[in-house]
């Protein structure tokens, strides 16, 4: 089989063996039977093979079949995005493909950017990238005339190609023609029905000549345009193996080789980190020894081989943007107006160069703190007492990493060229040095009533940001227990729990008591008398185990009461401040923690009465100056409480008036004019007469009243404005 390019026009030869009229004549064998028809119908896969290998791998290699770029720095972040860079000699005019799925064309064109890395030939040096459409296969297929998915071999794809120049091979014999159409032909042989295809073509001549499919040994069309719909239609059905994948094209347009890099951000799973931490045993002088690890995964489809990895602590901002499906937006429809025609408008220059400068200039860079990361070293020493041999091997651990801080972030560099295959993971050392530490119990009541947690107080003495992760804790030669650390800065001191402390019981007492008025404090209007509050939790620790232990203690924290304790606490957290208590072996030892919190109670000076007052007077929460204004308050406010009797009783007498000239009026009505009548006329006017003449007196001893209560009022408050007293009983 010969599968030469398609720009030279298809040419496809198969060799069937034996001629098929000589299988003809003589019964044959039902396997020799489907062995013929098994061959006809791979005249069309191997038609399609022909056409589908030629142009991918030309289109997608560089020269000699290899790919001109090589991926050389990856970069992975902890906000879950990758930074990838590949570089490679390529030459001008030849296109570099890059394969992404779908889902990542968001993020690609908003990141990509190619770079002539070279340095030379950027005046004129100009890049050209194109990419796929946002239509799937089906619908780029559709826009073909003809169908090349169905399975009916190589007559169909003839028989859609009717008017198509072509230039056959028969035997030795080479025709050319014009597709005229495809007959189909049944013979039968042992009772089973032999389809036969005859492809009808008109040559040069004008004859029309008749061809049988099975005995062509090569087909050519003609037609460039064809060959080119062909081979973009065979391009698309073997996109559709890779489903949903598009492919980036990126062409120089300079002259012979350049150094391209290109580089992009995509969407990858968060790195993670993982570390284990060495305790020394008891005795020991040794420091706590911390590894780690970060787990790396590569599922972007390629291996990375050699390449430049880095790791990334922080989470710079990340989002994604629709910039790959097409946006139309609907615009006005502007009718046309019959009007002068306007000048072009001029639009305003741009600033000077010397003006741009101070826009453009870019920020200088600051250099980060560089630091070489390896492991202690190990030199032949004495084992020091306590140092297992298990101890000594994990120090042993060396990593080949470079770190340095990048503003807000950190970042690990590993050295060496690292290689993971496409859907592998592996775990990179980063971290390999002593941590300064203490072995500690750590209690906390409402994590554990009953017993501490076994925990290290770590300090990040190692000079590198430590990103967050579950840590696995040693103890001498074996296995203690699992932690979860968060991210960790350096010199900054954490607690790290791993297991409980079954050897300490500890049990807790809680006491109140409430302490006297201390503080009498009089302003705008309110008495407030300030008592305090004692509060007194006993911790007693039970140490059962046969060595002593350090035990802090976690209490829980209020910012508002005072800590009445002589000995102070080692730390204070959002939520706790913490307690350092030695705890003898075999022994209860018991602390306090007293504090004091304030409990106020309210009065208003306007509520108060006499007898308050010389109660308060008596327990000397007054001082001499403040009991008198007290009193002339007290008293101006009787006053004020005759006046209000006063005005209540003007307004019950002139409802009564009111409700007796209603009846008084109802009982003139119905008086008539007889002499007795008129006389009890005469007695009911007279009565109207001496109400409104009351009313009236009654309605200026109201003004007068309303004016005394008013002034009364406003002298009352403003006393009660200016009182003010802040007294500490105790000092009185």
């Amino acid at each position: 089989m010969i599968f030469p390019s398609v720009a030279t026009g298809a040419i496809l030869v198969i060799n069937l063996g034996k001629n098929r009229g000589s299988l003809r004549g003589k019964p044959r064998k039902e396997a020799d039977m489907k062995r013929s028809i098994f061959l006809l119908k791979a005249v069309w896969a191997l038609f399609l093979l022909a056409l589908l290998l030629c142009p991918v791998i030309n289109a997608g290699a560089g020269e000699g079949g290899k790919v001109p770029l090589k991926l050389r720095k990856v970069a992975l972040f902890k906000s879950g995005v990758g930074y990838f860079e590949l570089r490679g000699s390529v030459e001008s005019g030849k296109g570099v493909r890059l394969h992404f799925r779908r889902e990542q064309m968001n993020d690609i064109l908003k990141s990509l950017t190619v770079l002539d890395s070279s340095g030379e030939g950027v005046d004129g040096y100009a890049i050209s990238v194109v990419y796929d459409s946002t239509k799937t296969a089906e619908q780029q297929l559709s826009d073909f005339a003809f169908n090349l998915k169905r399975g009916d071999g190589l007559p169909q794809v003839l028989e859609q190609l009717q008017g198509t120049r072509v230039e056959l091979i028969v035997g030795s014999t080479s025709v050319t023609g014009t597709v005229v159409g495809v007959e189909k032909r049944v013979s039968r042989d042992s009772e089973m029905e032999i389809p036969d295809f005859y492809l009808c073509i008109m040559d040069n001549d004008g004859h029309l000549r008749s061809f049988n499919t099975g005995e062509i040994g090569a087909v050519r069309f003609l037609d460039k345009r064809l060959n080119q719909d062909i081979s973009r239609y065979l391009s698309i059905l073997f996109q559709k193996h890779r489903k949903d994948e598009k492919t980036v094209v990126i062409t120089s347009t300079g002259a012979g080789m350049g150094e391209l890099s290109i580089s992009y951000v995509t969407e990858v799973p968060v790195w993670k980190a993982t570390y284990r931490i060495i305790i020394p045993e008891d005795g020991s002088d040794l420091k706590p020894f911390l590894q780690g690890w970060a787990i790396v995964d590569n599922v972007t489809g390629e291996d990375w081989k050699d390449v430049r990895l880095s790791l990334i602590s922080g989470l710079p901002i990340s989002f994604v943007q629709d910039l790959y499906d097409p946006l139309f937006r609907k615009r006005p429809v502007v009718k046309m107006e019959r009007e002068a025609l306007m000048a072009p408008p001029v639009p305003e220059a741009g600033m000077r160069a010397d003006r741009m400068a101070s826009f453009a200039a870019p920020a200088p860079e600051s250099p980060g703190k560089r630091r070489r990361l390896s492991g202690p070293r190990m030199e032949m020493r004495k084992m020091v007492s306590g140092e297992s041999e298990f101890d000594r091997k994990m120090r042993e651990l060396k990593t080949d990493t470079v770190t340095m801080e990048r503003g807000e972030m950190f970042e690990y560099r590993i050295v060496h060229p690292v290689t993971i295959e496409r859907n592998r993971s592996a775990l990179v050392p980063i971290v390999a040095a002593e941590i300064e530490g203490q072995a500690v119990d750590l209690y906390n009541q409402k994590v554990r009533p009953r017993n501490p947690l076994a925990a290290i107080r770590l300090k990040n003495s190692t000079g590198l940001t430590l990103e967050g992760g579950p840590l696995t804790v040693f103890q001498g030669s074996g296995y203690a227990g699992d932690a979860l650390i968060k991210t960790f800065k350096p010199t900054e001191q954490r607690y790290i729990t791993y297991a409980v402390d079954l050897g300490i019981l500890v049990n807790t007492k809680t006491g109140t008591k409430t302490e006297e008025i201390d503080r009498v404090i009089i302003n705008r209007g309110v008495i407030r008398m300030r008592r305090g509050v004692v509060e007194t939790r006993t911790y007693n620790l039970d140490n059962r185990n046969t060595r002593p232990k350090t035990v802090v203690i976690e209490h829980p924290y209020h910012p508002d009461w005072k800590l009445l304790n002589r000995v102070k606490p080692i730390e204070i957290t959002d939520n706790y401040i913490r307690f350092q208590v030695e705890a003898p072996a075999q022994k209860v030892t018991s602390f306090s923690v007293r504090e004091m919190r304030e409990s106020w109670e309210r009065i208003i000076v306007g509520n108060l009465t006499p007898d308050q007052i010389t109660v308060m007077d008596q327990k000397r929460y007054l001082t001499k100056g403040t009991q008198k204004k007290l009193q002339e308050i007290v008293a101006l406010k009787s006053k004020i409480s005759t006046i209000n009797k006063r005005l209540e009783a003007i307004q019950k007498e002139r409802k009564q008036i009111f409700s007796d000239q209603k009846r008084v009026r109802e009982n003139l009505r119905g008086l008539g004019q007889t002499t007795g009548e008129r006389g009890l006329r005469n007695r009911y006017v007279k009565l109207l007469d001496q109400q409104e003449t009351r009313l009236g007196e009654m309605q200026r001893r109201e003004k007068e009243l309303n004016r005394e209560l008013r002034i009364r009022q406003e002298e009352m408050e403003k006393m009660i404005e200016d009182l003010e007293q802040d007294l500490r009983v105790e000092d009185s």
